[in-house]
């Protein structure tokens, strides 16, 4: 029988390797900051870890994405944000064996939401210059993590993994 809290950790400290390793080096510079996809790792990683477990992964791996790339200003800003992004799917992460389901598909629109409002927020009061330029790059981010987290879901589904992992946890 595996420590189950041992277990929460190595599989929290994975996912956050994996969101800021997917965020900071799978990205495209753009000329106000740059457009990544981590963020269908944090509603992967909120659909199957679930709790604070996935806040952590989510809100850290993000963070320290953005100090690697030397956006400090934006890192408390995303801490908060991608914390808020995660909560829906975590919501829901036991209620289903599954990591795709309808509900967890339309929560990706929030999620996006949640991201444009809060970036958009937070450029407002570190320059109100980029508060309406962001708004597009934030948009294909949104949009493309939606999409990445829908096949990387599905995926998961197909092998059974939320079940051969969690589902025994109940």
């Amino acid at each position: 029988m595996r420590n189950k809290k041992i277990f929460k950790m190595a599989v929290t400290a994975m996912f956050t390797a994996m969101i800021f390793v997917l965020t900071r080096f799978v990205s495209v510079p753009v000329a106000t900051g740059y457009v990544h996809f981590g963020d269908a790792l944090v509603y992967l990683a909120a659909s199957t870890l679930g709790g604070p477990w996935a806040i952590f992964a989510a809100a850290v791996g993000e963070m320290l994405a953005d100090v690697a790339y030397g956006y400090f200003t934006y890192a408390p800003a995303t801490l908060i944000v991608k914390a808020l992004i995660a909560i829906p799917f975590v919501a829901v992460n036991k209620k289903s064996e599954k990591i795709l389901t309808p509900i967890t598909a339309l929560f990706t629109i929030p999620a996006g939401i949640i991201t444009i409002g809060g970036y958009f927020i937070t450029d407002l009061i570190i320059d109100k210059a980029y508060a309406v330029v962001n708004i597009p790059g934030n948009l294909i981010q949104a949009a493309g993590s939606a999409v990445i987290f829908i096949i990387l879901a599905a995926a998961f589904d197909s092998g059974k993994i939320k079940k051969k992992l969690f589902i025994d946890e109940k």
